[in-house]
């Protein structure tokens, strides 16, 4: 007859082999946290360059029936622009927000609209620079800077508009 020895697994290589699959199941865990947390801290930062941008599109769309030769900037971070219709349209910086206003002859006035929200991100500066071309045929051209923070993230936006004379 032939002897079968029955063989099992002691408690020791159990324990081991335990402590091993627990070690590795700890380990993906943590890097599936790691790699979550990554994906949803890029989430806030995209919401602030949208907002932005929009906030940038916002300003450049109501900058279009301007007149370039007729930018005023009688205090810092405040501009009044001719329009081509008539009136004079304004923007300005104030406690950290872009603020518009339609109708306005200067930068004190009343009727200022917030175009941003000092929770979504503060505006820290505004500045526009006209470029006016000695040819009366060519296009006359504006380059505008807008810088924006929340929290430790900064964004300069640049833009250079093209308005057709007036």
């Amino acid at each position: 007859m032939l002897s079968m020895s029955e063989r099992g697994s002691s408690l020791v290589e159990v324990l081991i082999a335990s402590a091993i699959g627990a070690l590795v199941v700890l380990a993906m865990q943590q890097q599936l946290q790691w790699q979550t947390a990554i994906k949803y801290q890029k989430v806030p930062r995209a919401n602030f360059l949208m907002g932005a941008q929009n906030t940038a599109n916002q300003f450049l769309e109501r900058l279009k029936e301007t007149q370039i030769a007729d930018i005023s900037n009688p205090q810092s971070a405040c501009y009044l622009f001719t329009q081509h219709r008539g009136g004079s349209v304004g923007f300005r910086v104030k406690d950290k927000q872009l603020q518009y206003n339609p109708m306005t002859l200067d930068c004190a006035g009343y009727g200022w609209q917030s175009l941003t929200n000092k929770s979504q991100f503060k505006v820290a500066q505004l500045s526009a620079e006209p470029y006016m071309p000695e040819s009366a045929t060519a296009l006359a051209k504006l380059f505008v800077t807008l810088t924006v923070s929340k929290d430790e993230h900064t964004t300069i936006l640049k833009r250079l508009i093209t308005i057709a004379p007036g």
